[in-house]
């Protein structure tokens, strides 16, 4: 009875730890990328399958756009050695360091997104619990990036730091299964799958601009602006609050300030009684 209770355990702090590593071939990722104008696609990652870089040992990187996963086309090689990943493209002739989940409440990580440097600061180590019930730790960082242990950033496995480095695409991770399995569900998407035109959005949104998208202390929305029409800018975190808005604007250029709004990624809407004038991701450095 013994070496059985002892075989259980074993066996479960094994799936426990396999869990938690990210480079694994029973993954898959699921990614919504969208364009500044509204429309979007998803793409849908997996690991199958070992190369060999300059001798040193990576596992495939596989990547689709096909929604019934037959088609895949290698995107780069993936290679994780004591809890830090790194990856390495065909474009690059060096590899990057994509996570590192040794890291403590206050370190900076310093990485690239290909070849655009950014820097990481870890504010707060939380837990989260994931669609099967397990319990993984979530890494939040000062610029409102999220890692979670086993999944990899909440933007999508390689869009670490991709903030920093674009302003016109927005990435979003919406699903996650591993053996087959869905773990993780984002609550910004319904299902995993996302696909939008995002043509009568383009056409109502080509006349305005952000400027500058990241800033530092205050942007402007420059609009084809109506004295006939009534508008209304919202200003939105991550967790899908409003925290600013703000009304009785008379003209076609708006200013949008810091305040207190700490560094990090938010959403702007703008509308008037017709729509949404002007709407998109807009970053705090």
């Amino acid at each position: 009875m013994k070496t059985t209770l002892l075989t259980l355990v074993l066996f479960m702090i094994s799936i426990n730890i396999s869990g938690q590593n990210l480079v694994q071939d029973n993954k898959i990722w699921n990614v919504v990328n969208c364009m500044n104008w509204g429309g979007c696609w998803t793409e849908s990652f997996k690991i199958n399958g070992d190369t060999t870089i300059d001798q040193t040992e990576y596992k495939k990187l596989l990547r689709t756009t096909d929604t019934t996963l037959t088609n895949w086309g290698l995107f780069a090689a993936i290679r994780e050695v004591d809890n830090r990943v790194f990856i390495k493209y065909p474009s690059l002739d060096s590899e990057n360091i994509l996570y590192d989940f040794n890291l403590l409440v206050g370190e900076t990580f310093s990485g690239f997104y290909y070849d655009c440097p950014f820097e990481l600061v870890l504010q707060e180590i939380d837990t989260i619990t994931l669609l099967n019930g397990e319990q993984r730790e979530k890494f939040i960082f000062s610029d409102g990036e999220q890692w979670i242990k086993g999944i990899g950033s909440l933007y999508g496995l390689i869009y670490v730091g991709v903030y920093w480095c674009e302003a016109d695409m927005y990435y979003d991770l919406s699903c996650c299964f591993e053996n087959g399995e869905q773990i993780f569900q984002s609550d910004n998407y319904e299902s995993c799958f996302t696909y939008t035109v995002g043509v009568d959005e383009k056409n109502k949104q080509t006349n305005y601009k952000i400027y500058p998208n990241p800033f530092t202390n205050s942007a402007i929305i420059k609009f084809n602006y109506s004295d006939s029409q009534d508008y209304i800018l919202q200003i939105i975190n991550q967790s899908g609050q409003i925290i600013q808005t703000l009304k009785n604007i008379t003209s076609g250029e708006i200013e949008i300030k810091k305040g207190d709004m700490k560094n990090g990624v938010y959403f702007y809407r703008l509308q008037n009684s017709n729509g949404i004038v002007a709407k998109g991701k807009m970053i705090i450095k």
